[in-house]
């Protein structure tokens, strides 16, 4: 193998770590600015909640920017993984390449799933807030709130089956390269 392969091998495996990383600080941000919005109400900072609810309208929005960037890292941290553990030359060394295999074997979907679902909480109750910040909305109103919740929770759960997708396609490529046991020099 040559000494350029090992380097990128090397840089691979420390980009993987690197992403584990960032996947941990979007997923402690994302609940920070949930944390910050939603205890904005119980702070007496002289603004009344009714003059700001309007706010609460970029919860969703945000939400699923943090989401997209969380899939985005879970994605290239699997990726790398399965590329590590099936890339023969590696020199990962076998206790990681079974770790690898091991992970693929019993591949946890909590994670994903309870990103969507704070999402889709926080939604929610973001629209249930939005609502009782108005008891008397106009019809229309009544119809821009309901289009914007439906929308928003259709948006968060739409990601989640396409972050489950693509981590099918790659455990689906990992099987491939077992069944045809690919060799690359």
């Amino acid at each position: 193998m040559e000494e350029s392969d090992q380097e990128f091998l090397r840089v691979l495996h420390e980009e993987k770590i690197r992403t584990q990383s960032e996947r941990a600080d979007y997923v402690t941000r994302k609940l920070a600015f949930i944390t910050v919005i939603f205890g904005i109400s119980s702070v007496n900072l002289g603004i009344e909640i009714a003059d700001i609810y309007w706010l609460l309208y970029f919860i969703p929005l945000v939400a699923i920017c943090y989401d997209l960037y969380i899939m985005s890292a879970d994605s290239r941290i699997k990726r790398i993984g399965t590329f590590l553990g099936k890339y023969p030359a590696s020199k990962a060394g076998e206790a990681e390449k079974v770790w690898e295999q091991f992970c693929r074997s019993y591949r946890d979907d909590t994670s994903p799933s309870a990103n969507m679902l704070i999402s889709f909480i926080v939604t929610l109750v973001a629209g249930i807030f939005i609502r009782f910040q108005q008891p008397h909305l106009h019809e229309h109103d009544r119809l821009v709130l309901a289009i914007w919740l439906i929308v928003s929770l259709f948006s968060i759960a739409g990601l989640w089956i396409n972050h489950r997708d693509t981590i099918k396609k790659i455990t689906n490529y990992d099987m491939a390269l077992d069944s045809i046991s690919i060799q690359i020099e």
